[in-house]
């Protein structure tokens, strides 16, 4: 496992949000939208999830890391960019080889599952993917990681309202 050590939960926190800002200050000329991060703690480990609307990402210029990342920017109103950050709670290292996946649905509907593919946000890996959503309602985000070194297999499911 490649471990990149933070101090503290603390630091785990701002490092996702630092990488959330990172898009959004290098995004000029975007208008306002919707955004989340939430975070919970699931069998030792800290997992940080955020979503972000795919138009801010469509402003980077083309050519760029950002708008060829995860095979580019699908076209869509309603795409936007799932991501996760994971991190070991006992040593508060960063977790850089989970094979990490994740399933949005409506609650009580199957969803749509990908995977989640590796890239680095402010030098930092992380973990994204893109996802649809047609509706202004609630959707439930299960992030699935797992982890080859021990074996385990982390889980643990997010609300987002989409507005």
């Amino acid at each position: 496992m490649i471990h990149t050590p933070l101090r503290t939960a603390g630091s785990m926190r701002n490092a996702l949000r630092a990488g959330v800002a990172a898009l959004l200050i290098a995004a000029p000329g975007t208008a306002p939208a919707q955004t989340i991060s939430d975070f919970a703690v699931v069998d030792g480990a800290a997992i940080y999830l955020a979503v972000l609307p795919a138009e801010m990402l469509r402003t980077y210029p083309a050519g760029s890391e950002e708008s060829r990342m995860h095979g580019g920017v699908p076209d869509g109103k309603h795409v936007h960019h799932v991501q996760t950050a994971l991190f070991d709670m006992l040593t508060n290292a960063r977790i850089s080889d989970a094979r990490v996946s994740a399933t949005v649905s409506e609650p009580g509907l199957a969803g749509s599952r990908a995977k989640l593919e590796p890239f680095l946000v402010g030098g930092a890996l992380t973990y994204g993917g893109y996802f649809e959503f047609q509706k202004r309602d609630l959707y439930q985000i299960r992030v699935t990681a797992e982890l080859p070194d021990d074996g385990r297999i982390l889980e643990k499911t997010f609300e987002y309202r989409h507005q």
